[in-house]
Protein backbone atom coordinates (compact mmCIF):
# COMPACT_ATOMS: atom_id res chain seq x y z
CA UNK A 1 0.00 0.00 0.00
CA UNK A 2 1.33 3.29 -0.76
CA UNK A 3 2.07 6.35 1.54
CA UNK A 4 -0.64 9.05 1.18
CA UNK A 5 0.88 11.59 -1.31
CA UNK A 6 0.32 15.78 -2.43
CA UNK A 7 -0.62 15.92 -5.79
CA UNK A 8 -1.08 19.62 -6.33
CA UNK A 9 -1.74 22.79 -4.24
CA UNK A 10 -3.91 25.85 -4.78
CA UNK A 11 -4.17 29.08 -2.92
CA UNK A 12 -8.09 30.79 -3.31
CA UNK A 13 -8.19 32.57 -0.23
CA UNK A 14 -5.53 35.17 0.66
CA UNK A 15 -6.33 36.63 3.73
CA UNK A 16 -4.89 39.32 6.33
CA UNK A 17 -3.84 36.22 8.71
CA UNK A 18 -4.23 33.12 6.63
CA UNK A 19 -4.44 31.82 3.15
CA UNK A 20 -6.44 28.62 2.72
CA UNK A 21 -5.17 26.67 -0.32
CA UNK A 22 -7.03 23.38 -2.13
CA UNK A 23 -5.12 20.72 -1.53
CA UNK A 24 -5.35 17.47 -4.19
CA UNK A 25 -3.86 14.17 -2.39
CA UNK A 26 -3.54 10.62 -3.33
CA UNK A 27 -4.95 8.58 -0.47
CA UNK A 28 -3.36 5.20 0.28
CA UNK A 29 -5.85 3.63 -1.61
CA UNK A 30 -5.30 4.97 -4.39
CA UNK A 31 -8.23 7.05 -4.57
CA UNK A 32 -7.81 11.09 -5.02
CA UNK A 33 -9.51 13.51 -2.60
CA UNK A 34 -9.55 17.08 -2.54
CA UNK A 35 -9.02 19.04 1.01
CA UNK A 36 -9.20 22.73 2.55
CA UNK A 37 -5.52 24.16 4.12
CA UNK A 38 -5.56 27.07 6.62
CA UNK A 39 -2.03 27.61 5.79
CA UNK A 40 -0.89 30.02 8.51
CA UNK A 41 2.55 31.12 10.40
CA UNK A 42 4.25 29.68 13.08
CA UNK A 43 3.60 30.91 16.60
CA UNK A 44 4.62 30.83 20.14
CA UNK A 45 2.87 30.54 23.39
CA UNK A 46 5.00 31.66 26.52
CA UNK A 47 4.02 30.76 30.33
CA UNK A 48 5.74 33.43 32.43
CA UNK A 49 5.91 32.81 36.32
CA UNK A 50 7.47 35.06 38.11
CA UNK A 51 9.70 34.56 41.48
CA UNK A 52 6.31 34.85 43.86
CA UNK A 53 4.78 32.03 41.59
CA UNK A 54 2.75 34.56 39.64
CA UNK A 55 1.79 33.52 36.52
CA UNK A 56 1.20 35.81 33.76
CA UNK A 57 -2.36 36.09 31.60
CA UNK A 58 -3.89 38.02 29.06
CA UNK A 59 -7.39 38.48 29.04
CA UNK A 60 -9.06 39.13 25.50
CA UNK A 61 -11.66 39.05 23.33
CA UNK A 62 -11.84 36.19 20.50
CA UNK A 63 -13.89 35.89 17.72
CA UNK A 64 -13.85 32.66 17.09
CA UNK A 65 -15.13 32.14 21.04
CA UNK A 66 -17.28 35.04 21.03
CA UNK A 67 -15.96 35.99 24.25
CA UNK A 68 -12.87 36.71 26.18
CA UNK A 69 -10.56 34.35 26.84
CA UNK A 70 -8.16 33.77 29.73
CA UNK A 71 -4.75 33.10 28.13
CA UNK A 72 -1.52 32.94 27.86
CA UNK A 73 0.96 35.45 26.23
CA UNK A 74 1.41 34.30 22.38
CA UNK A 75 1.84 35.43 19.05
CA UNK A 76 2.50 34.75 15.16
CA UNK A 77 6.13 34.42 14.08
CA UNK A 78 7.24 37.78 11.91
CA UNK A 79 8.22 36.52 8.79
CA UNK A 80 12.61 35.53 9.46
CA UNK A 81 11.91 35.54 12.44
CA UNK A 82 13.09 32.32 15.00
CA UNK A 83 11.06 30.97 17.79
CA UNK A 84 12.99 32.72 20.44
CA UNK A 85 13.03 35.51 19.04
CA UNK A 86 9.57 35.49 18.49
CA UNK A 87 8.95 34.48 22.65
CA UNK A 88 10.62 38.02 23.86
CA UNK A 89 8.70 39.88 21.77
CA UNK A 90 5.33 38.76 21.93
CA UNK A 91 5.87 38.80 26.33
CA UNK A 92 7.74 42.34 25.40
CA UNK A 93 4.27 43.51 23.94
CA UNK A 94 1.72 41.48 25.76
CA UNK A 95 2.49 41.75 29.55
CA UNK A 96 5.21 44.49 29.30
CA UNK A 97 8.14 42.02 30.49
CA UNK A 98 10.76 40.05 29.72
CA UNK A 99 12.37 36.77 30.48
CA UNK A 100 16.28 36.33 31.97
CA UNK A 101 15.56 32.65 31.17
CA UNK A 102 13.50 31.55 28.68
CA UNK A 103 13.49 27.40 27.87
CA UNK A 104 11.52 26.05 24.48
CA UNK A 105 9.22 22.67 26.41
CA UNK A 106 7.67 21.52 23.46
CA UNK A 107 5.47 22.52 20.29
CA UNK A 108 2.54 20.95 18.87
CA UNK A 109 0.17 21.79 15.84
CA UNK A 110 -3.17 23.82 16.72
CA UNK A 111 -5.00 21.80 14.42
CA UNK A 112 -3.41 19.90 11.91
CA UNK A 113 -6.74 18.30 10.22
CA UNK A 114 -7.17 21.28 8.72
CA UNK A 115 -4.23 24.40 9.11
CA UNK A 116 -0.40 23.75 8.79
CA UNK A 117 -0.20 26.16 11.85
CA UNK A 118 2.86 25.00 14.60
CA UNK A 119 3.14 26.28 18.48
CA UNK A 120 6.17 26.54 19.78
CA UNK A 121 5.90 26.35 23.62
CA UNK A 122 8.55 28.37 26.28
CA UNK A 123 8.75 28.43 29.89
CA UNK A 124 9.91 31.58 31.13
CA UNK A 125 11.42 33.31 34.17
CA UNK A 126 13.08 35.65 36.26
CA UNK A 127 10.77 38.39 34.77
CA UNK A 128 11.72 42.41 34.36
CA UNK A 129 10.10 45.06 33.15
CA UNK A 130 10.40 45.49 29.38
CA UNK A 131 7.79 47.00 27.27
CA UNK A 132 6.95 47.33 23.66
CA UNK A 133 3.86 48.96 22.30
CA UNK A 134 0.94 46.55 21.68
CA UNK A 135 -0.54 45.35 18.13
CA UNK A 136 -2.73 48.13 17.38
CA UNK A 137 -5.66 45.60 17.19
CA UNK A 138 -4.91 44.09 20.56
CA UNK A 139 -6.80 45.25 23.73
CA UNK A 140 -5.48 42.89 26.46
CA UNK A 141 -6.00 43.18 29.96
CA UNK A 142 -2.66 41.58 32.19
CA UNK A 143 -4.34 38.94 34.72
CA UNK A 144 -2.27 37.46 37.48
CA UNK A 145 -2.74 34.56 38.43
CA UNK A 146 -1.01 32.42 41.88
CA UNK A 147 0.49 28.92 39.59
CA UNK A 148 -1.07 26.92 42.46
CA UNK A 149 -4.83 28.12 41.36
CA UNK A 150 -4.18 27.57 37.67
CA UNK A 151 -4.88 23.55 37.21
CA UNK A 152 -8.17 23.86 38.96
CA UNK A 153 -8.91 26.98 36.72
CA UNK A 154 -8.33 24.53 34.11
CA UNK A 155 -10.58 21.90 35.38
CA UNK A 156 -13.35 24.49 35.96
CA UNK A 157 -13.43 25.70 32.75
CA UNK A 158 -12.33 29.19 33.56
CA UNK A 159 -9.35 28.62 31.15
CA UNK A 160 -10.49 26.76 27.61
CA UNK A 161 -8.12 28.42 25.85
CA UNK A 162 -6.44 25.28 23.83
CA UNK A 163 -2.76 26.14 23.73
CA UNK A 164 -2.72 27.56 27.35
CA UNK A 165 -3.92 23.97 28.62
CA UNK A 166 -1.48 22.39 26.21
CA UNK A 167 1.69 24.79 27.53
CA UNK A 168 0.95 24.08 31.47
CA UNK A 169 0.32 20.01 30.55
CA UNK A 170 4.53 20.45 29.27
CA UNK A 171 5.57 22.88 31.83
CA UNK A 172 4.50 20.45 34.58
CA UNK A 173 8.03 18.91 35.31
CA UNK A 174 9.37 22.56 35.51
CA UNK A 175 6.06 23.59 38.01
CA UNK A 176 6.34 20.62 40.28
CA UNK A 177 10.28 21.35 40.48
CA UNK A 178 9.61 25.20 41.17
CA UNK A 179 7.00 24.36 43.84
CA UNK A 180 9.05 21.99 45.54
CA UNK A 181 12.18 24.46 45.28
CA UNK A 182 10.24 27.07 46.71
CA UNK A 183 8.12 25.15 49.04
CA UNK A 184 5.02 26.19 47.71
CA UNK A 185 5.93 29.50 47.43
Amino acid sequence: MEDTKIISREQYYEGHVFNVEKVHVRLPDNRERDYDLVEHADAVTILPIDDEGMVYFVRQFRVGAEKELLELPAGVMDEGEQPLESAHRELQEEIGRDASQMERIGGFYMAPGYSNEYMHVYFATHLREHALEQDEDEFLSLVKVDVRKVFAMIRSGEIEDGKTISAFMLAMPMLNELLMASNGF
